[in-house]
């Protein structure tokens, strides 16, 4: 670690990890399954305050309508281990209308082109974000001489 420098965790604002999240393509969607915690990768674009995701059924078996989600993405260095990470949790919508679906299917890029899949809103009640900065050390020169 002290290869790396001193790291410091930050809070981010609910503007912030908002525009983060919309900076990648995928993240991690977080739902009950046979009332048992579930996890799977996704693409999404951010709406404004929602996310839209695409789901594909064969990954994300997900009743939408009205289910509590949580919604996961981050960028973290392996190296430095520095990065941010925004985690949002709220209920999900089945887009249904034609003219919708159309384009978010071309905004999203879907890992399996033609599966059988949803196109989910997300509605975050809960933002909340992180930013893992560092500062780099001063090196240690010893004492200082005095004259």
């Amino acid at each position: 670690m002290a290869e790396h420098g001193h790291r410091e965790l930050r809070e981010l604002t609910n503007a912030d990890s908002l525009r983060l999240l919309g900076t990648v393509r995928f993240g991690r969607i977080a739902f009950a399954r046979y009332a048992l915690p579930t996890i799977r990768p996704v693409n999404h674009v951010v709406d404004g305050e929602d996310v839209i995701v695409h789901a594909n059924l064969g990954i994300v078996p997900l009743h939408v309508d009205r289910q509590v989600v949580s919604y996961e993405v981050d960028t973290i260095d392996h190296e430095t281990q520095l990065g941010w990470c925004v985690i949002l949790t709220g209920t999900t919508a089945a887009v249904t209308d034609p003219a919708d679906i159309a384009y978010y299917e071309r905004l999203i890029d879907p890992w399996l082109p033609g599966a059988p899949h949803r196109i989910i809103r997300i509605q975050p009640d809960i933002v909340t974000g992180i930013e893992l900065v560092g500062h780099a050390e001063i090196p240690d020169v010893g004492p200082i001489a005095t004259p």
